[in-house]
C-alpha cells in the first residue's frame, strides 16, 4: 500500500479496535478504505487524510477484487497470528471465564508486571508479546496448555477429515 509499516503490535490492535475496524473484528465486511486506514494506523501516519495515491489505491482495489484479496492476504500475513502459540481451551473458559479485562490489556499488564518497559510492551511485535505472556504465566505456575506442533497437525488432519472442531482459543478472532 505504498507505506512502511511498523511491526504489528498490541498498540495497533487496540487502536483499530477503538475505530471498530473490520480488519480485527471477524464477520464484518472489509472495504478497500478500511485497509488503507489500517495501513495508516500501522505506519503511524496522520489519520483521516486520504491522499490522491490512496484514492487511486482504493479505486484499483474496488475494481479488481483479486488485487484487493492479495492486499488483504498481505495484511493478514503482516499480523502474524499464525505464529501465535495455540492454546488448549479449558472448560472454565468455555463456561464464561473472567471477561472483565480485555485480553490485550491483560497481556500488557502481565508484561509490565514482569519488568517489560511500558512502551516496549505496547510496541513489541504482538506475536512476541503473546509468547512472552504465556512464558511469564507458566513461570508463575499458571496451567497454560500450549499445543505442540504434532498436536496442531493432528487436529488439522481431523478437521480436514470432518471429524470435529478444534479445541483451541485464539483471542485475535
Amino acid at each position: 500500500m505504498g507505506r512502511t509499516l511498523y511491526p504489528w503490535c498490541l498498540k495497533y490492535r487496540v487502536r483499530l479496535h477503538a475505530f471498530d475496524s473490520p480488519l480485527i473484528s471477524p464477520g464484518k465486511p472489509v472495504t478497500p478504505a478500511d485497509l488503507i486506514f489500517a495501513c495508516q494506523v500501522c505506519a503511524e501516519e496522520t489519520l483521516g487524510e486520504v491522499s490522491l495515491m490512496d484514492k487511486l489505491r482504493i479505486f484499483r482495489m474496488g475494481k479488481n477484487p483479486e488485487y484487493f484479496k492479495r492486499m488483504l492476504n498481505a495484511f493478514a500475513g503482516y499480523i502474524l497470528v499464525e505464529d501465535w502459540p495455540k492454546f488448549w481451551e479449558k472448560d472454565a473458559q468455555k463456561e464464561g471465564g473472567s471477561k472483565s479485562l480485555p485480553w490485550p490489556m491483560a497481556i500488557i499488564a502481565n508484561l509490565v508486571a514482569n519488568g517489560v518497559p511500558y512502551k516496549q510492551a505496547w510496541e513489541m511485535p504482538e506475536c512476541q508479546a503473546i509468547w512472552l505472556n504465556a512464558a511469564f504465566a507458566m513461570r508463575k505456575g499458571v496451567d497454560v496448555a500450549i499445543m505442540s506442533p504434532e498436536e496442531e497437525a493432528f487436529i488439522e488432519d481431523q478437521l480436514k477429515a470432518g471429524e470435529g472442531e478444534a479445541p483451541v482459543a485464539n483471542p485475535a478472532g
